[in-house]
């Protein structure tokens, strides 16, 4: 067969016609012109087409690009999926942990945090496929115990259904995503190793001297402030108290209700309760510790006020014994133990299920976070 090139006619300069119909050839002119018209035709009816279909794909834009950009999910892991959906809320999560604003970070800040967050995903899902082979048990009445505490946080029993709604949750999707999450949790339990009683002696007898109780005192004052700029100067105020005290005219308690300045204390008669110096100002503990037990001291000055003090009791300084404080030794071990095998466990997941998981960047780069 001989292919033969078209070239195309040349279209006189002006109004003038087709060369078929200036060399005399009337039907085939006639028919080049019809045909011309019929060109025209379909390149307005094609125009039209083409517009509506442009119409038509910015309507559909979001559910488009979600399509042309892996179907809404920023990865996979054996095959669980990682929804836009999920990352977005994950990082609305994040900002609202770290009092950040999406706003305030700028373009390598906003990528950071999605490539952060995500990964945090992909450890859970890890984590969860290596649990789901594993056949690791929890009680569903774990879950709903852990459900109702968090529904006894807020005051208005409406506030609570509000909240699952605004996270696209119902009580029953709660408690199936808590009752996952203790699953999670109790496997990786399983896989460290307890901390033995003869770690916890060998820890204590290294850092005993960390553990030591410092002195306490429990007392009450009764508090003017020095920042009342209509009252400069209290010292005559304090004095006045002071007198009223000594001559017992009115007790210690009655006092502090009728003239502290500290709101907290002065409901409870100026009971500051027990108190170590990390808790007090320096100054203000100079004062407490040189007073006997019942004494009341002079007129104290502060950074913050005039103070009378009475001190009620006082503890010594002490080393708490080891059967004292075990238990609270061997939390401290098994939360540093389960940063370290949690790190040296998830490295290890990733590297047995990395031909699994795969991330869909196009997707992850226009993730933002949820409202």
């Amino acid at each position: 067969m001989k292919i033969i090139k078209y070239t195309g006619v040349k279209r006189p300069a002006g109004n003038e016609a087709p060369v078929a119909i200036r060399m005399g050839c009337p039907r085939l002119g006639a028919s080049m012109s019809n045909l011309s018209q019929g060109f025209r035709w379909r390149y307005a009816v094609g125009f039209i087409a083409a517009g509506s279909l442009l119409a038509l794909l910015y309507a559909c834009k979001e559910p488009l690009e979600q399509l042309w950009l892996g179907g809404g999910n920023v990865a996979e892991v054996n095959g669980l999926p990682i929804t836009r959906q999920e990352l977005g809320d994950a990082m609305r999560e994040r900002l609202w942990k770290r009092h950040e604003s999406w706003a305030s970070l700028g373009p390598e800040g906003r990528k950071q945090t999605r490539w952060q967050v995500l990964e945090n995903l992909v450890n859970d899902r890890l984590v969860r496929t290596s649990r789901s082979n594993s056949g690791t048990v929890a009680t569903q009445a774990a879950a709903k115990r852990e459900s109702e505490w968090m529904q006894r946080q807020f005051a208005d029993e409406a506030e609570f259904p509000r909240r699952l709604a605004a996270q696209q949750l119902t009580t029953k999707s709660l408690a199936a995503q808590i009752h996952e999450a203790q699953l999670d949790e109790a496997w990786l339990q399983e896989q460290m190793p307890q901390i033995t009683p003869q770690e916890v002696s060998a820890w204590y007898e290294e850092f005993k001297d960390t553990l030591r109780i410092p002195q306490a005192h429990h007392a009450a004052h009764i508090f003017l402030t020095r920042h009342d700029k209509t009252k400069p100067d209290r010292e005559a105020e304090i004095r006045e108290i002071q007198r009223q005290l000594l001559n017992k005219e009115k007790t210690f308690a009655q006092l502090a209700k009728e003239h502290s300045d500290d709101d907290r204390s002065r409901k409870l008669g100026g009971d500051l309760g027990w108190f170590t110096q990390e808790r007090m100002p320096a100054d203000f503990i100079a004062a407490v510790e040189k007073l006997k037990i019942g004494q009341f001291s002079e007129p104290v000055q502060t950074q913050f006020g005039w103070h009378i003090i009475i001190v009620y009791e006082r503890r010594a300084s002490r080393l708490p014994p080891l059967a004292e404080v075990k238990e609270e030794i061997a939390a401290l071990l098994t939360s540093k133990r389960r940063e370290e095998a949690v790190q040296g466990l998830l490295a290890e997941l990733r590297e047995r299920w990395k031909p699994s998981v795969f991330y869909h960047s196009e997707v992850i780069d226009h993730a933002e976070p949820t409202p």
